[in-house]
């Protein structure tokens, strides 16, 4: 009797295979994944980088004013309609942005701190101030960068900041221009 038997890998084989490799790509990521202070502060830098890239696009096929409100531990996107800046909503993406526990931001505007001591409290805009209440001025922020229909925007230095594992502290720099363009760190000078 002459039995041929068949050339090949049962289920079994297959799977079992699969699950080595699987385990063994795991493990590998595991050990590569620990992404020390600065990659965090990079990665978070690269996503306010192409969220404001998106809404700048918004500003130029809307004809709309957006800007961008930055707090110590948060920023948002809020657009003007009817005398008032009003934060964008509807999109995950576009909602405020909390920073992790241990991350701050630090911005500066036209090389200025942000909030300077002999600073008189003025709006932007021609609407006369009126004494808002911190829930008012939540619900309406008024945004430090502004994003014009023209791809423009307000000259900015935002500093996302952090400690490493030695109580040094770990910066990461987002700067923008007047014509639209943002970077990590600074422009080269051949752009």
């Amino acid at each position: 009797m002459n039995v041929k038997r068949q050339a090949g890998f049962t289920l079994l084989e297959v799977l079992l295979v699969a699950l080595l490799m699987g385990l063994t790509a795991a493990a590998v990521t595991m050990t590569t994944s620990t992404a020390g202070p600065e990659q965090a502060l990079t990665k978070t830098a690269r996503k306010f980088i192409a969220t404001t890239e998106l809404v700048i696009e918004e500003t130029i096929l809307s004809g709309q004013f957006l800007g961008i409100v930055v707090e110590e531990d948060e920023y948002q996107f809020v657009y003007y309609k009817e005398g008032q800046w009003e934060p964008l909503t509807g999109d995950r993406q576009l909602a405020p942005q909390q920073m992790e526990q241990d991350v701050s931001m630090s911005l500066l505007l036209d090389g200025l701190p942000l909030v300077q001591d002999d600073e008189e409290d003025e709006s932007w805009f021609d609407e006369p101030l009126i004494d808002e209440s911190k829930e008012d001025k939540k619900k309406n922020p008024e945004p430090q960068i502004l994003l014009f229909p023209s791809g423009e925007m307000s000259t900015f230095e935002l500093s996302f900041l952090t400690d490493d594992e030695n109580g040094k502290e770990v910066e990461v720099l987002v700067v923008g221009d007047a014509m639209g363009r943002l970077a990590i760190g600074s422009f080269d000078e051949d752009q």
